[in-house]
């Protein structure tokens, strides 16, 4: 009876328990909906979009080709661009279209051949944003960023691809002219972020919205993938200052057409009187009436072989150093002559 009585009392309470539990569940369906997202990245492209711009070169009216600009500083009613001389070289007129769809006539400041970059001056009258600028110099390989530009055309513009820092001055070999003799090394940054055709003058920036390079090129080949290429900011605004100012870049001469031992058959050393064995150095084959060079005491014929104390191998390597001079400085500059070592102090000029 008491074993009863127990077994009782617990259905008892049992049941209470469940009569509780079913009066005082309340089931609810909660539906989530992501009506924002927002990361640093987003934040970043939100900022910077509004500065940059499409770029689209004439000639006698029609479209040569396109490109990309960022804006680098605004002046009253005056925006000043950056982008590719490649974008615009051949132009006989420029338009830029600036993200808010206005599209506008520019004036070419300046452009440069050799660091392949041009300035663009529009003439605004609506609010516009300039880039901050970044230190190349701080660059770290693996850092994220950013490419903005019209890859295809102005239908595509403002279209933002992400990559990191893959490597740091990089030297990529130019051939300006057309002639199948690399002219110039540009030293580059390396990014993986994709780079097309019409992104070239774009800006590259980090993550904190600053500008670190203008994108320029890329290695397009079937058997290579992301490997984008900028010039870095460090190295643009000194090119872009002078032509703000001067609307050229003033490089010093020597006042010499020379060619490089290297690119000299056997055949044409022994026309010339080159010593066979001599493999490296400038055969100086024309001097400008009254310049650097004949001043100094150079003549056709001499064989630079160091400039400034850096042996020459090539006229590139030898345009490189005299570039990194100023109108004015004063450089040595050794020469063989008659198989004797002669040296001299050229001006530049």
């Amino acid at each position: 009876m008491i074993w009863n009585g127990a077994l009782t009392f617990e259905l008892v309470q049992l049941k209470n328990n469940q009569t509780t539990s079913t009066n005082t569940t309340d089931t609810k369906v909660i539906n989530q909906t992501v009506t924002q997202f927002t990361t640093d990245v987003t934040k970043v492209v939100a900022d910077s979009t509004e500065k940059v711009v499409g770029v689209t070169s004439l000639v006698d009216g029609e479209v040569y080709a396109t490109g990309s600009g960022a804006i680098y500083s605004v002046d009253n009613k005056k925006a000043y661009i950056i982008t590719n001389n490649h974008v615009i070289a051949e132009s006989t007129g420029i338009e830029v279209t600036f993200a808010n769809g206005q599209q506008l006539t520019a004036k070419l400041v300046g452009s440069d051949t050799y660091t392949d970059l041009a300035l663009l001056e529009v003439t605004i009258d609506f609010e516009v944003k300039a880039f901050s600028s970044g230190d190349s110099s701080l660059v770290k390989v693996g850092e994220y960023v950013l490419a903005i530009g019209s890859p295809l055309g102005l239908e595509f513009q403002g279209s933002v691809t992400m990559g990191i820092i893959s490597g740091k001055d990089r030297v990529v070999a130019v051939d300006l002219d057309g002639d199948g003799v690399d002219d110039w090394d540009s030293i580059v940054l390396q990014t993986d972020a994709a780079i097309n055709p019409g992104n070239s003058g774009g800006p590259l920036i980090n993550m904190a919205g600053e500008l670190i390079g203008i994108t320029s090129m890329k290695i397009a080949d079937s058997s290579v993938e992301g490997m984008g290429f900028a010039i870095p900011i460090n190295e643009v605004i000194p090119i872009i200052t002078q032509l703000k100012e001067t609307g050229k870049v003033i490089r010093p001469v020597v006042g010499i057409s020379a060619v490089s031992l290297d690119e000299l058959s056997v055949y044409q050393k022994s026309y010339y009187g080159i010593q066979l064995d001599l493999t490296s150095g400038l055969y100086i084959s024309s001097l400008t009436d009254l310049g650097p060079a004949v001043q100094a005491g150079l003549k056709v014929g001499d064989i630079i072989t160091y400039f400034d104390g850096e042996q020459i191998t090539s006229f590139k390597q030898f345009r490189k150093i005299l570039y990194t001079k100023k109108v004015g400085d004063k450089v040595e500059v050794t020469v063989i002559r008659d198989s004797k070592i002669i040296k001299v102090t050229v001006t530049l000029q």
